[in-house]
């Protein structure tokens, strides 16, 4: 055998050719685990002592405890761990738009069995139910999980937020509207759970306010006032105009309304499975037991009525076979409930936009009530409000005794409070001027860090049911807050650059669709030519894109050096917190629990190769001698 070795004459290096280290001779030392470890290394790094996985506890602050805040409760409290929540509401109570909307005939839009979250399955009275049981449902949610004690601090208004940049979280300043006492707080994340249609305005009409008879806004109704036997204004064509009139008319003596602007009213979402001509209905006994006692029959119910909601994306394309069967089927309903009235006709029915412009509302009964006897429908402006009534634009003077102003929301994005970046850019600043809102996928604002909302600018607003939405929403904000606790991450926020090109798609991807078409709408701000800031997309398309967060698009702020730091010290918390240590192996648990099982004796008797007959060994020889092969 031949022991080559290099031209210049060097030793050998393979430790066969060699007699090796200490270590490789086997020569004792005092302490079989060597000198002692060191704490850090050259530049002061310092391994954390603590297993890969452990959550640094932070703090949430939602503002706002409706429908979204209700769920992100509900779901931290199952799949959260050191997350301490603070929620400030305005309100007396739960609820939201369900608490402050009580005005005659205020019914959700979508068929109320898909209007209710996938944990809390409720049997509804109504197909599109009315405010009040939509209500009562958050409400049973909140009192059987008793947030308000645990979590939500009830009129209390948010009035500053500013991001800390230093420290890494936001500063609050708060008020208490019960005892006007200024407080404090501050966390790591704020979540913007207030909704969209929370901001109530007055319309500005010369001389309303001069107006001495009852003056109610939709959003600030006086629940159970009796309008029998009254004269009654309603000013306000949009959802909740034409829903307070379906429901009103019959019972008034003489009503007045004023309809503006050319709107489509077609029936409410998911007609087919609605009532004649897309009607609401009373769910019967029958129908009620048969869903309570067959719940895969009501899951299948739930699917298809979803089904359809999701279908209806399709007539949103300007240009679509959709689109057009709806104009036609709209265009002849529209004709045909308003007795082909031709002034009625010809001001109200859209000749330049087609149907879902504006987000459809189920109100029956409001075209008919327009050419009711005791209607008296107006096309022309207000000319002045007074002490007793109204002036036409004709000049006639027309004494009411109630007027209900059902003239919407503050749609413009910005919030009514004080909301300032690390770098002393409110949202004020960012979105209040020529160029609109720039939102990041609807849920975070460009260069705002550790918040986000639910529904911002650009969200899925024209089409189907919001709860799927706000449970997806959810799941992305618990994905960032789980890596910022695992990652000791400081903040995360949204690419300027990368925003600007998200709207640069959705704004000409909008040009497609009706959203963009020359109606009046709350997507646009209430005017014809506002920026519709709405997702480019279905909900199908919004619910995947938002299934896990796109973290490259975030600028990454640590709080360590090393971002590698949050490895530990080598262990991972499942070895320690009583979870199955062989998970990726298949799961025991009868109730499909991700727990350590407990393991029994009597596999080692069967299956241990203790009790194997010799004669099976492998590569040995039985008590007999012979040769064993596998």
């Amino acid at each position: 055998m031949v022991i080559h070795t290099d031209p210049k004459g060097s030793q050998p290096k393979n430790l066969y050719a060699t007699s090796g280290t200490p270590a490789d001779r086997n020569e004792p030392i005092v302490d079989y685990d060597g000198p002692p470890v060191p704490e850090t290394d050259a530049s002061g790094y310092r391994i954390r002592e603590e297993p890969y996985g452990t959550k640094r506890k932070v703090r949430v602050v939602l503002m706002g405890a409706g429908a979204s805040s209700l769920n992100f409760f509900k779901k931290a409290e199952e799949e959260m761990q050191s997350v301490e929540i603070v929620c400030y509401e305005k309100n007396s109570d739960v609820g939201g738009t369900w608490l402050e909307n009580r005005y005659p005939g205020c019914a959700c839009d979508i068929p109320s069995v898909n209007y209710q979250f996938t944990w809390k399955i409720k049997l509804w009275s109504h197909y599109y139910s009315f405010s009040k049981e939509i209500w009562q449902y958050l409400k049973e949610i909140e009192q059987e999980n008793d947030f308000i004690n645990k979590y939500i601090k009830v009129q209390h208004r948010i009035d500053r937020a500013e991001w800390d940049k230093k420290a890494g979280v936001w500063r609050f300043k708060i008020t208490n509207l019960l005892t006007s006492e200024t407080i404090e707080d501050q966390a790591e994340f704020f979540i913007n759970a207030g909704g969209v249609l929370n901001n109530w305005k007055w319309p500005d009409i010369p001389g309303l306010q001069d107006f001495k008879g009852k003056l109610m806004h939709s959003a600030n109704y006086e629940e159970g006032y009796p309008l029998e036997g009254k004269k009654v204004a309603v000013i306000g064509a949009g959802s909740s105009g034409v829903q307070i009139v379906a429901a009103v008319q019959k019972k008034v003596e003489r009503l007045y309304h004023w309809v503006r602007s050319p709107i489509w009213i077609t029936a409410g979402f998911a007609q087919s499975w609605a009532g004649e001509a897309g009607a609401n209905f009373r769910y019967t006994p029958e129908q009620v037991e048969y869903l309570q006692q067959n719940p895969k029959k009501y899951l299948e119910y739930r699917k298809q009525i979803e089904n359809e909601l999701n279908q209806r994306f399709k007539f949103i394309i300007k240009g679509s076979d959709e689109a057009r069967e709806a104009r036609i089927y709209s265009h002849e309903e529209m004709r045909k409930k308003l007795n082909y009235d031709e002034r009625l006709c010809d001001k109200m029915i859209p000749k330049n936009f087609n149907p879902g412009c504006r987000r459809p509302t189920p109100a029956p009964g409001y075209l008919e009530a327009l050419v009711a006897e005791n209607s008296t429908i107006f096309t022309d402006e207000i000319g002045k409000i007074d002490e007793t009534g109204f002036i036409d634009h004709e000049g006639n003077h027309h004494d009411v005794d109630v007027i209900i102003c059902a003239t919407g929301f503050n749609t413009s994005w910005i919030p009514r409070f004080e909301f300032v970046n690390g770098d002393g850019v409110s949202i004020q600043d960012l979105w209040g001027t020529p160029e609109g809102v720039t939102s990041y996928l609807s849920i975070a604002v460009p260069t705002f860090p550790n918040h986000f909302s639910f529904c911002g600018p650009y969200g899925p607003l024209g089409h189907g049911s919001f709860m799927p939405l706000i449970e997806q929403w959810t799941k992305y904000m618990f994905a960032m807050i789980n890596k910022s606790q695992i990652e000791n991450i400081k903040s995360f926020t949204p690419r300027m650059d990368l925003s600007r090109q998200f709207r640069q798609h959705a704004d000409l991807f909008l040009q497609r669709t009706a959203w963009t078409s020359p109606c009046r709408s709350w997507f646009k701000q209430g005017r014809i030519d506002g920026q519709a800031a709405v997702y480019p997309g279905s909900r199908l398309h919004f619910l995947q894109l938002m299934k896990s967060p796109r973290f490259e698009d975030y600028v990454i702020e640590y709080h360590d050096g090393n971002r590698f730091a949050f490895m530990g010290n080598g262990f991972e918390v499942r070895e320690f917190d009583g979870r199955d240590i062989t998970n990726y192996l298949g799961c025991l648990d009868g109730e499909g629990r991700d727990v350590q099982p407990v393991y029994g004796e009597e596999l080692m008797g069967i299956l241990g190769g203790v009790g194997v007959d010799r004669r099976y060994y492998v590569n040995g020889r039985s008590a007999e001698g012979s040769a064993l092969s596998e």
